[in-house]
C-alpha cells in the first residue's frame, strides 16, 4: 500500500541525510555511515511501498506541486510502473551498497564527505526517475553527474584520481550540454516540460519538423544519454572513474540513467516516427547502430583490460548497448512492446548483476589489496566465487540465467524488425537490422570469453591468504546474490508479471504467460546463433584462463597479429589516446591563439590606451593649461580688477546714489527712444 507522500519522500529523505550527514560526522565518525544506512533504506521502504498500487492500478496518476506561484513551470513526480521501478531498484542497490560501504569505508578518513555524495547521488538519481518535467529531471541529471566527479576524484591528493575527476567531469559535461539545448528547444516549441503533457500533445512535434529541427533535437536528446550511459564514442569516462573512485561505489554506478532516459521518452518519440514526421527513422536507426557498436566494441575492449573494476565498466557498458540498441528497434517498429519490454526488462535485471559482479570485485579487492585481476589469481572464497559465478555466468548469456533470455529476445526483435522492412519494402531498413542482428550476435560471443577470462584469472591459481573481510561486506554481499539468483534463474517465469507491471506504458499484453516467451524466444534463430556464440567465445576463454592448458603469453608471441589485436584492444581502440590527442590540440591552440592573437589585442590596447594617455597630457598642458585655464585666469584677474576699481564709485553717500540712478533711467529712456522700433 502506497505510504504518505511516498512519491516525495523516497527522494527528499536521503537528500535530507545529506544535509544532516556534516553534523552528525562531528558528534562522532561512524554515526554518519548509519544515518545513510538509515535515510537509504527508509527511502527504499517508501520507494517499494507504491508497487502494488502501481501492479494493481490504485496509485495517483499525477502528483504535482507549482514551483513558483502562477508559474508555467511546476515541480512534480511521475508516478507510473517505470519511475516506480526504478526508484525501487535505484534504492534497494543503494542499501545494499550502503551497508556494504559502512565496513568497506570504516578506516577512511573522509568518511562525512563519502556519506554525503552517496546520499545525494541517490537523491539526484531517484529524482531523475520520479520527475514529471524534463527540467526537474536535468537538475537531478546534473546533481547525479558532480557526486560521480566528486567520487571519482574523492582521493584527490592522488593527482592520477584528481585528473580521472576532471576527466569524467568534461565529458559528462559535453554530453548535458546536448541534454539542456534539446530540452529547451523542446520548451521553446512546445511551451511546456511535463512529461505527461508533451506525450499527449503532438502538435510541437509537428511544429519541430517542418522547422526541420527535429532529428537534431532528437539526437542532441539522445547525446545526453549516450555521455551518462558511456556509449560509443563517450564511454572512455567510466572504465577510469570507477577504477579511481572507492570501489565500494561502483556497484552504484550512474550508467543506467542513460537508458531509462531513452524508455521514459521513447514513447513520445515514437509517435513521432509513426505520425511519418521527418528524420525519426534516422535517429532510430542511429541508437540502434550506437548500441549495437557499442555493445561490441566495449566487449572487446574489456577482454584485454588487467584492472577488474576496467573490465567491468566495458562491461556494463557493452549491456547498456544492448539496452540502446532495444529502444532504438523499439522505435522503428509498428507495436514498440516488444523491443520496449526487451530494453526495460534488461535495465532491471542488469542493475543488479552489475551490482553483484562491482560489489565481489570491491569484496575480493578489499581481500588482497589489489584491482589487478593477475594479483587475484588464487583467491578463495565460496561467497566472492558463487557471486562471480551467477553475475558473469549471466552477463555471458548462459541458459537458463536472464542474459540468455535478453539477449535473445533482443536480438529476436532485430530479426523481427528486418522481416516487417523486408514485407514493407523498406530494404535499407532491412539490411540495417540484419547487419544489428549480426553485432548483437557477436557482442555476445565476446562477453562469454571475456566473462570466462575473468573468473579464470581470479580463482584459478595458487591459493592465497586473504585479508578478513568484515561480516558486513559479507551480508551484504549474500543479500545482493540471493536477490540477483532470484531474478536470475526465474528471468522466465518473472516476463509475464513484468509486462503485466508495465502494461500501462505500452497497453498491449505482449506475453500473458511463460509459453508465450518460450514460443518466441526458444525457438527463433537467434536461441542457435547465440548459444553457438557462446561457444566460440567462451571455449578459447576456458581453454586458457580456466583449464590453463594454453600459456597466453607465449600465444602471443608466436602469433605476432595477436599481439598486434591485443595491442590495439589493451589501448582502448586508441579512443582514449584520441581523446587526449584532442585535448591536446586544443590546449596547444590555446597557446597559440594567446600567443599571437590574444597578446596582439593586448599589445593593441595597451598601445592604445598609452596614445590616448600621451595625447591627454599634450591636451592638458597645452589647450587646457595654457589656453582654457589661463583664459579662465586672465577673465577672472580683469574681473576682479574692474570690480575693485567700479567699487570705489560706491560712497554710500545717498544723494550721490540717487543721481546716479536718476541717469541711469535717463539713459535707459534714451536707449528706448533710440532703439525701441528696432527691437522686434
Amino acid at each position: 500500500m502506497l505510504l504518505p507522500y511516498a512519491p516525495w519522500l523516497c527522494w527528499l529523505i536521503p537528500i535530507i541525510g545529506t544535509a544532516v550527514t556534516p553534523l552528525v560526522g562531528v558528534i562522532r565518525r561512524k554515526f554518519s555511515g548509519y544515518l545513510a544506512v538509515l535515510s537509504i533504506g527508509v527511502s527504499a521502504l517508501f520507494s517499494f511501498s507504491m508497487i502494488p498500487d502501481i501492479y494493481f492500478g490504485t496509485a495517483p496518476s499525477d502528483l504535482t506541486i507549482p514551483w513558483i506561484s502562477n508559474s508555467i513551470i511546476q515541480v512534480g513526480v511521475l508516478v507510473d510502473s517505470l519511475s516506480v521501478l526504478m526508484a525501487s531498484v535505484i534504492t534497494c542497490i543503494g542499501f545494499l551498497v550502503t551497508v556494504f560501504s559502512v565496513a568497506y569505508m570504516q578506516e577512511e578518513p573522509s568518511l562525512a564527505r563519502f556519506w554525503f555524495l552517496i546520499q545525494l547521488f541517490i537523491g539526484g538519481y531517484v529524482v531523475i526517475v520520479m520527475a514529471d518535467n524534463l527540467l526537474f529531471m536535468f537538475i537531478g541529471w546534473e546533481i547525479v553527474g558532480i557526486c560521480c566527479t566528486g567520487l571519482a576524484a574523492f582521493w584527490y591528493k592522488d593527482s592520477n584520481k584528481a585528473h580521472m575527476g576532471l576527466k569524467t567531469f568534461l565529458i559528462l559535461q559535453v554530453a548535458d550540454v546536448l541534454l539542456l539545448a534539446s530540452i529547451l528547444i523542446i520548451y521553446a516549441y512546445s511551451n511546456t516540460l511535463n512529461i505527461t503533457e508533451l506525450s499527449k500533445n503532438n502538435n510541437w512535434m509537428g511544429e519541430l519538423s517542418r522547422s526541420g529541427l527535429l532529428f537534431v533535437t532528437a539526437l542532441m536528446f539522445f547525446g545526453g544519454a549516450v555521455g551518462k550511459a558511456a556509449q560509443f564514442p563517450l564511454q572512455e569516462w567510466l572504465p577510469d572513474a570507477l577504477a579511481a573512485s572507492p570501489s565500494s561505489f561502483n556497484a552504484l554506478t550512474e550508467c543506467l540513467a542513460g537508458p531509462f532516459l531513452m524508455a521514459r521518452v521513447l514513447p513520445i518519440f515514437h509517435q513521432a516516427s509513426l505520425m511519418g514526421y521527418s528524420g525519426m527513422i534516422n535517429f532510430f536507426l542511429v541508437m540502434t547502430f550506437m548500441g549495437a557498436l557499442t555493445a561490441v566494441i566495449s566487449a572487446l575492449i574489456a577482454m584485454t583490460q588487467a584492472n577488474i573494476f576496467k573490465v567491468l565498466s566495458y562491461g556494463i557498458s557493452s549491456v547498456i548497448g544492448y539496452m540502446m540498441a532495444a529502444f532504438g528497434l523499439a522505435g522503428l517498429m509498428t507495436d514498440m512492446s516488444w523491443g520496449y519490454l526487451a530494453g526495460t526488462f534488461l535495465l532491471t535485471v542488469d542493475a543488479f548483476v552489475s551490482a553483484l559482479l562491482f560489489l565481489t570485485a570491491a569484496y575480493i579487492s578489499y581481500a588482497v589489496g589489489s584491482d589487478d585481476l593477475h594479483h587475484m589469481g588464487g583467491f578463495k572464497s565460496r561467497i566472492a566465487h558463487r557471486s562471480m559465478e551467477v553475475g558473469a555466468l549471466a552477463l555471458g548469456g548462459i541458459p537458463p540465467l536472464s542474459g540468455f533470455w535478453c539477449t535473445n529476445w533482443i536480438q529476436t526483435v532485430a530479426w523481427d524488425l528486418a522481416e516487417e522492412a523486408g514485407i514493407k519494402g523498406q530494404f535499407i531498413l532491412m539490411i540495417s537490422s540484419y547487419v544489428v542482428f549480426a553485432l548483437l550476435i557477436v557482442g555476445a560471443g565476446i562477453t562469454a570469453f571475456y566473462g570466462l577470462r575473468m573468473m579464470g584469472l581470479v580463482f584459478s591459481s595458487e591459493e592465497k591468504v586473504p585479508k578478513k573481510i568484515p561480516s558486513l561486506m559479507r551480508i551484504s554481499l549474500v543479500a545482493t546474490l540471493a536477490i540477483t539468483m532470484f531474478l536470475d534463474f526465474l528471468a522466465l517465469l518473472l516476463i509475464p508479471s513484468f509486462n503485466k507491471f508495465l502494461l500501462p506504458l505500452l497497453e498491449t499484453l505482449t506475453f500473458s504467460n511463460i509459453v508465450d516467451v518460450l514460443i518466441y524466444i526458444v525457438p527463433s534463430i537467434s536461441t542457435v546463433l547465440t548459444c553457438v556464440a557462446v561457444a566460440v567465445g567462451g571455449y578459447p576463454a576456458y581453454q586458457v584462463y580456466v583449464a590453463r592448458r594454453v600459456n597466453p603469453v607465449k600465444l602471443i608471441e608466436r602469433h605476432r597479429f595477436l599481439g598486434k589485436i591485443h595491442g590495439f584492444l589493451w589501448n582502448r581502440f586508441y579512443i582514449d589516446a584520441l581523446y587526449y590527442k584532442v585535448a591536446d590540440f586544443f590546449g596547444r591552440s590555446s597557446k597559440l591563439v594567446y600567443k599571437y592573437l590574444e597578446c596582439s589585442i593586448d599589445a593593441l590596447n595597451y598601445g592604445v590606451a598609452g596614445f590616448f594617455r600621451r595625447l591627454s597630457s599634450v591636451l592638458y598642458k597645452y589647450p587646457e593649461l595654457r589656453g582654457i585655464d589661463a583664459l579662465n585666469y586672465f577673465l577672472a584677474h580683469w574681473v576682479t580688477l574692474f570690480a575693485r576699481r567700479f567699487r570705489k564709485t560706491q560712497t554710500g553717500v545717498l544723494s550721490y546714489n540717487m543721481l546716479t540712478a536718476f541717469v541711469g533711467v535717463i539713459m535707459l529712456i534714451a536707449l528706448l527712444l533710440l532703439f525701441g522700433g528696432v527691437i522686434p
